[in-house]
């Protein structure tokens, strides 16, 4: 049975050295939802994800998961736990082969984890994501970046974890591999029906992953719709962003 969570962010605040980073962030994201958070550099973007991640402490305001109070003392694993992340530079492991890579969360958190178990997965997981089964014992260095974003989603799923999170998931791709991670994706969360957020600077994945939209502009919400409120949004700075 599919679990389905839901993530409200309330009054959030990230202050470092007497610089408010995060002002004020409020949104919830319900079950099957998934939220694509958009702004320029600097907009604040990639602390708001730490802070959900559990990776930054917040400085006020509160992250529920399902109805649960994260606080900032609270322990990570047990967030991490709950997610799936594919991180913007792939974070594979150089000198681990890919289906240590896919399955690395299990095979070294584990007490006795089953090596060929763990691998099976791995190797299944590697067909979900389009690549071929025989790269299992290749290494990240010999394959290209596309390959290596799959690879990075792949891990983001093998636990059948409950959110899903993809920090700017086509930054480094070429256009065409851009359109195939972003198809990717819009099928991994449609056959999963998993809450997810996905952070990008990217106008064009967002309308067309999004069924929320959340625009950051100095550390606070600029404007939040769906996407064909975007179309219909006098909002400037969304203009920009939508018109290129």
């Amino acid at each position: 049975m599919i679990k389905k969570l839901k993530i409200e962010v309330k009054n959030l605040n990230k202050v470092i050295d007497s610089k408010r980073i995060l002002k004020n962030i409020s949104f919830t994201i319900e079950p099957e939802e998934h939220l694509v958070i958009i702004g320029g550099s600097g907009a604040g973007k990639s602390m708001l994800a730490k802070c959900i991640l559990g990776l930054e402490n917040i400085s006020s305001g509160s992250i529920f998961f399902d109805g649960k109070l994260i606080s900032r003392n609270a322990d990570r694993q047990k967030i991490l736990d709950k997610l799936g992340v594919c991180f913007q530079s792939n974070a594979l492991f150089d000198s681990y082969n890919i289906w240590q890579n896919i399955a690395f969360k299990k095979l070294y958190n584990e007490k006795s984890p089953s090596i060929i178990k763990l691998r099976k997965l791995a190797i299944e997981r590697l067909r979900e994501v389009g690549l071929p089964t025989n790269i299992a014992e290749d290494y990240p260095s010999e394959l290209s970046g596309g390959m290596q974003k799959r690879v990075g989603i792949a891990r983001s799923i093998f636990s059948d974890p409950d959110i899903l999170i993809f920090d700017e998931p086509t930054t480094g791709l070429d256009p065409i591999m851009s359109k195939k991670i972003i198809s990717l994706i819009s099928k991994i969360i449609k056959d999963s029906k998993k809450t997810a957020i996905t952070i990008t600077h990217d106008i064009n994945l967002a309308m067309f992953l999004a069924t929320k939209i959340i625009l950051l502009n100095d550390g606070k919400v600029e404007w939040s719709g769906n996407p064909k409120q975007a179309i219909l949004s006098k909002n400037k700075l969304l203009k920009i962003f939508l018109n290129g």
